[in-house]
């Protein structure tokens, strides 16, 4: 009978002791832990030369999208790419909505600025909606390489009523940094920036031509 109790009060002791023991190790990992931090892209209207005018009926309408990415860029977890074929992600330093979407909600902001009209429409949009000029862009490179650079290269087209116009390649770098996440994501602001004033200019151009007829 006494060997049954101590048998009982060393296992309660174990127990115990087990449980405290874990409880030290959550306790650990919970001040060791850190808030995720979230980042939106955004492209600075910047000064494109074009004076923003309302809407009218008769402006030509202009449709954003479809915007494309590499799958393995479209991911919540920010990317570094550390060396040639291999990537490092961060579990702390997430994009706050799918990088596609991001990219195409930042263009939109600020197309009409640049382009000086507020008749744009983001993909996909309506069947009723007749676009005038359609802009198309495959994102073929978006990440901070290993030297600390933001690099962005797209694919870009405009149609004109489903006719294609014009296609272009754009490359666009500005310096960042490998462990600072705010300054990637300035730098990378930075870069779809310039995607968007190359595009604005282009757009203006065309238009300008074709109103000039």
């Amino acid at each position: 009978m006494k060997f049954g109790v101590a048998c009982t009060l060393k296992c309660r002791s174990v127990f115990s002791s087990g449980i405290f023991v874990l409880i030290l190790i959550l306790s650990g990992c919970m001040r060791d832990s850190k808030p995720v931090q979230f980042y939106m892209l955004n492209a600075d209207t910047g000064d494109a030369g074009a004076t923003r005018v309302p809407a009218s009926a008769n402006a030509p309408l202009i449709g954003l999208g479809p915007i494309r990415i590499p799958e393995y860029l479209n991911r919540p977890q920010m990317i570094v790419a550390i060396a040639d074929n291999q990537y490092r992600l961060s579990e702390d330093h997430r994009w706050a909505e799918r990088l596609d979407q991001n990219i195409s909600l930042a263009l939109f902001k600020a197309l009409p600025r640049q382009l000086g009209t507020d008749r744009i429409v983001r993909y996909p949009w309506s069947r009723r909606q007749v676009v005038d000029y359609q802009v198309g862009i495959d994102i073929l490179e978006f990440n901070v390489d290993a030297s600390g650079q933001s690099r962005l290269i797209a694919q870009w087209f405009i149609k004109r009523k489903d006719k294609p116009t014009i296609d272009k390649r754009s490359i666009y770098q500005f310096p960042a940094s490998t462990t600072d996440h705010a300054i990637m994501v300035k730098a990378q602001s930075q870069c779809l920036t310039k995607l968007g004033q190359e595009i604005s200019v282009t757009l203006r151009q065309l238009m300008a031509s074709v109103d000039g007829k």
